[in-house]
């Protein structure tokens, strides 16, 4: 299975922080990524129908009808990481900071695909969704995350993601 979307077909794709590292404990942080979701939205055609941001990882059920799925994710990460980077640069409340800092220095010192830093693992590992089986599969698993993992009770008590009616990401209508 390649770890890339190159169709514009409907993909269940996950992102994950190198290491798995929990940085999206933090509300700016989490603005910065629903934000940059909406720009791809407004501005690449990404269009996205669930989602859920967990503490070091995104599941979304997304697809692209005017350029490829991987571009947009590849530009999404691209920005959102510098844009993490600055902001936890700049956080002097950050306690993790000097060591968040250390290991995307590091991660991006030893991946020849980066230039200074690495925030994002590579690829997107995308499942391609051929049936409402599959997609009723996925959405139940993104919905579910944040009770497995006893953040919440309910779906649509935990704010980053699809199942919240007060999310800030408004996603795309099937």
């Amino acid at each position: 299975m390649p770890n890339s979307a190159k169709s514009n077909d409907l993909f269940y794709v996950t992102l994950t922080i190198v290491n798995w590292l929990d940085i999206f404990t933090r509300e700016n942080y989490k603005l910065i990524i629903t934000k940059n979701l909406a720009y791809c939205q407004q501005n690449k055609g990404l269009r996205i129908f669930e989602y859920v941001l967990m503490t070091n990882h995104l599941h979304m059920i997304v697809q692209s009808d005017l350029k490829p799925l991987s571009d947009i994710l590849r530009d999404f990460k691209s920005y959102s990481a510098k844009q993490l980077f600055a902001i936890i640069s700049e956080n002097p409340q950050e306690s993790r900071k000097e060591w968040l800092l250390r290991t995307f220095k590091r991660e991006g010192y030893i991946n020849p695909l980066n230039k200074a830093i690495q925030v994002w693992q590579n690829g997107n590992y995308p499942i391609q969704l051929y049936s409402q089986e599959i997609i009723q599969q996925k959405i139940n698993y993104i919905h579910q995350n944040p009770i497995r993992a006893g953040m919440v009770a309910e779906p649509h008590h935990y704010l980053y993601s699809s199942a919240s009616p007060d999310s800030p990401l408004k996603c795309n209508e099937w």
